[in-house]
């Protein structure tokens, strides 16, 4: 799926390119520049240009690189594994490649049930998924639905998240942040009991959460994959959690869910 991915990254930078010269194109034929000094002006358009022209080329090389290799699957459930490795997906709509630290594949968060109205809303800006009332299920490689959660409210984020089943197991709410350096809010079960308190003032570096009994319930940090596959995923560092094997499946589920909409919302600011 990683050659897959890359070829997705390669066809939508030709998309954006094809896109942009008629843009480019349609500005020249109206606003023709008649002076030295406007070509030069114009040509500024020529940057974006080359960015995407980069993009589709290194793209296809990693492509051809990794084309002919076999990313295994896990053989674990994301609710049995200790630790999870987050990349995101080159796609119109956000999704999140999820992986074992082995390089195994263990499934996708990906939007679910999107109403025909809000695509081009989320093409055109992406970050605004975590905006909108979109359910957002983790699809395991074997395309079982693990779980879903959605958001809601306007001056706060109020993530509900149900199981396979679409059982109502709790919810994760966050004070609106200005950045993605502070973050506070509280994870509740079912009764709305709080059961984990989420503050931290820095999501960009290492950081754990825990409750109020000093339990470590989840570990963020930034590294590069340790296994045979490195090559493949070297051209950024990753995110990795790794997660409490103490807790019980519903609070995993909801910690899930909340992990699952902190890294998409921060990967599409």
């Amino acid at each position: 799926m990683i050659a897959e991915m890359y070829k997705r990254r390669e066809k939508l930078a030709y998309v954006l390119t094809g896109i942009v010269t008629l843009v480019v194109a349609g500005y020249l034929v109206l606003e023709r520049p008649e002076t030295t000094s406007g070509w030069l002006e114009a040509s500024a358009f020529l940057a974006p240009l080359g960015f995407l022209a980069a993009i589709a080329i290194t793209s296809r090389q990693k492509y051809n690189k990794v084309k002919d290799v076999s990313i295994p699957y896990s053989n674990t459930s994301i609710l049995g594994i200790d630790h999870l490795v987050l990349k995101q997906d080159a796609a119109l709509i956000p999704r999140l490649l999820s992986f074992e630290k082995n390089g195994h594949f263990v499934g996708t968060f990906k939007p679910v049930h999107i109403p025909w109205y809000l695509y081009p809303v989320l093409i055109y800006k992406s970050s605004l998924l975590t905006m909108l009332p979109v359910t957002v299920a983790f699809i395991s490689h074997k395309g079982e639905t693990m779980f879903t959660f959605k958001r809601r409210g306007l001056r706060k984020s109020e993530i509900s998240v149900y199981d396979g089943e679409d059982q109502y197991l709790g919810k994760y709410v966050q004070e609106e942040f200005k950045n993605l350096l502070h973050i506070k809010g509280e994870l509740m079960n079912s009764h709305d009991e709080v059961v984990l308190p989420v503050k931290t003032s820095g999501f960009s570096g290492d950081f754990s959460l825990k409750d109020t009994n000093d339990h470590r319930w989840a570990h963020f940090f930034n590294g590069r994959f340790p296994h045979e596959y490195t090559g493949i995923f070297r051209d950024i560092d990753n995110d990795i959690v790794e997660l409490s094997n103490d807790l019980s499946k519903e609070h995993k589920i909801i910690l899930l869910g909340m992990i699952g909409y902190l890294f998409i919302a921060r990967n599409n600011r």
